[in-house]
């Protein structure tokens, strides 16, 4: 209906024109205090929240306009299929959206690459579009609610933050933001017709229910989760802050000093020496790493992962995704100071993935990438490579002890030698358990070799089994032998650690599946499927409570179900789908079909009049 769409662009054309000169203007502002393309994720997240919130502010306007009876009717009850006038509405966002959004932002973008030495990449305007396709998914959302006859169809606006904001390539992301909007337009279509107050058909409640039933659950999982830790810092209970620690868990380790936890490893130790080497230890030749970084910046991340840029003297040095090389500005007069490759300055030997770095670590600088290790040797910045490790295996720490260079992957601890130099030789300690599960690696040298214990129990909130400290003996000839072994009581309950699993298994999968699916630059668990965490294991209680919450959801279905218009064949098919998804199904339930306040009263038939003969 070329008509209307014309119409709406008329009447918000001045709206979006004002919106997109702010716009350039506070980007502009914006790029002289901070490189914006190539700010840290927060600044990235503020502006995306900030244009979501705009397209969800449009559509409360436009379809708080329409919703009115008088106007509502003025615009259905035409000769007009609804998907046209839908298809004129939504096009007309989508052109308002360009101009006060994506035009602006690849303005802006074209300046910088234009009149300066920023760096901008394909995937600085990939991220203009991202930010335009999400506020037209939140305009798409807000019509949703907007029009819906439900208070609680706010929900949806959990699935573009579930769905797209993810930490994965440009291509990747863009898919899924497009994938979203075409999700949040077949709902907004179902609830888009002249009487809005009559039920769904059954094609349109099962459009409606599937992403619904996604948003209850992580609202639910979220909303419970924090409410539930609140409740616990309130009443002074909560693991992490309560004194004192649970004996023998891992808050309790986490506050050991070194050699604390060096000790209490050894205290259950069965060999003979153990004694001899806690009595030995000396507190200040002891070192911890920990793998601080767990995921990497893939090659043309939508937003900033890693060190994307640092200073060198007068110059700075910003990351480009293009060349997988960083370009230098000198800071003063703004010229050109070549590029910095895994050689150092002047090199072009590309990284792997976006590197990071470690600083001060006994006054040595490391550069490190998913594969590669580098020491920094001043003066000049140069770049020595150290190790390099192949296929599934990545680097996940480094520090240095008494000559030896210890390098901690997701297969193995690395034991080095010497620190300075080309590494003459090494011993290796294979990880016991999942890199995931790692929280932290401790390493002590004593009489007969060297002690290195390991400290899991990192996902033991969400449910990871099991958390153990294991400590092992490297000796002088490399050979590996374990010495102590101890499990660490879990500080949560396993309702609170497996609370994504029981409220609904089903779903639980369906939502972890796209972290699983799509390569963010997680370091993964070595030699384990990809799909290994939806096969955990689960405790006794757990499974009782997973039964539990099903057999409620269905019951309450069959309770509500009972005061609805639906047929049977629909209130069984809901029933089932409670019983199978959970208590989310259930809440779906409540929002796609209200009951009903009372039962039907039937009409009154009409007075008849006395009729007077003749």
């Amino acid at each position: 209906m070329p008509e209307f769409f014309l119409a709406e662009l008329r009447r918000f054309r001045n709206g979006a024109a004002a919106f997109g000169l702010a716009n350039l203007v506070a980007l502009t502002v914006l790029q002289q205090i901070v490189d914006v393309p190539n700010a840290p994720v927060g600044l990235h997240i503020i502006m995306l929240g900030f244009y979501m919130l705009s397209g969800l502010a449009l559509a409360v306007f436009q379809f708080g306009s329409y919703r009115q009876p008088s106007r509502w009717i003025w615009l259905q009850h035409r000769p007009v299929h609804r998907a046209r006038l839908l298809a004129a509405l939504v096009l007309a966002a989508v052109a308002l959206i360009a101009l006060a959004v994506a035009l602006p932002l690849c303005a802006a973008l074209l300046m910088q690459d234009h009149y300066t030495r920023g760096v901008i990449d394909a995937r600085h305007y990939a991220g203009a579009a991202y930010l335009a396709l999400s506020a037209l998914c939140a305009w798409l959302a807000g019509g949703y609610i907007m029009l819906h006859r439900s208070r609680w169809a706010f929900v949806v606006l959990v699935l573009p933050v579930v769905l797209t904001m993810r930490l994965a390539t440009a291509a990747t992301v863009l898919g899924l933001t497009v994938a979203c909007v075409a999700v949040l337009l077949a709902l907004l279509y179902t609830v888009f017709r002249p009487n809005r107050s009559a039920a769904d058909d059954t094609v349109a409640t099962a459009a409606s229910a599937i992403p619904l039933q996604v948003c209850c659950y992580v609202a639910l999982l979220w909303a419970g989760s924090m409410l539930y830790q609140a409740g616990l810092v309130a009443a002074g209970a909560h693991p992490q802050v309560r004194e004192p620690a649970l004996a023998g868990g891992l808050t309790e380790t986490r506050r050991f000093k070194p050699v604390e936890t060096l000790r209490a490893g050894l205290a259950g130790s069965a060999d003979p020496r153990a004694a001899a080497w806690r009595a030995a230890l000396d507190p200040h030749a002891i070192a911890s790493l920990a793998p601080i970084f767990r995921q990497y910046g893939v090659r043309d991340l939508m937003t900033t992962q890693g060190m994307a840029r640092f200073v060198q003297g007068e110059t700075i040095w910003t990351f480009s995704h293009d060349r997988m090389l960083f370009r230098g500005v000198d800071a003063r007069n703004r010229t050109d100071q070549g590029v910095f490759g895994a050689g150092g300055p002047g090199t072009r030997e590309r990284f792997d993935t976006v590197p990071e770095t470690l600083g001060g670590i006994h006054g040595v600088q490391w550069f490190f990438d998913a594969h590669n290790l580098y020491r920094v040797d001043e003066p000049g910045m140069r770049l020595r490579h150290v190790l390099r490790v192949d296929g599934q295996e990545q680097l996940g720490a480094v520090t240095v002890l008494e000559q030896r260079i210890l390098v901690l992957t997701n297969h193995r601890l690395a034991l080095l030698a010497p620190a300075t130099g080309t590494p003459s030789s090494s011993a290796d300690v294979r990880l016991p358990l999942p890199f995931g599960d790692l929280d932290r690696v401790y390493v002590a040298q004593v009489a007969e070799g060297m002690l290195v214990s390991f400290v899991y129990g990192h996902r033991e909130f969400d449910g990871a089994l099991p958390a153990q400290q294991i400590t092992y003996l490297v000796d002088p000839s490399a050979r590996v032998q374990e010495v102590g072994r101890r499990d660490l009581a879990h500080d949560f309950a396993p309702l609170y650690e497996h609370r994504a699993w029981w409220l609904s298994p089903a779903l639980h999968a369906l939502v972890e599946l796209p972290d699983l699916l799509i390569d963010a630059g997680a370091i993964p668990d070595y030699g384990l499927n990809r799909f290994a965490p939806l096969l955990q294991a689960r405790p006794a209680t757990v499974w009782a409570a997973a039964l539990a919450a099903a057999l409620l959801a269905g019951a309450g279905a069959v309770w509500w179900t009972r005061r609805t218009h639906l047929g049977r064949t629909a209130r069984a098919v809901w029933c089932l789908a409670c019983l199978l998804l959970g208590v989310p199904a259930l809440l779906s339930l409540m929002i796609l079909q209200p009951r009903l306040r009372g039962a039907p009263v039937a009409a009154a038939a009409p007075e008849r009049l006395p009729v007077r003969a003749g």
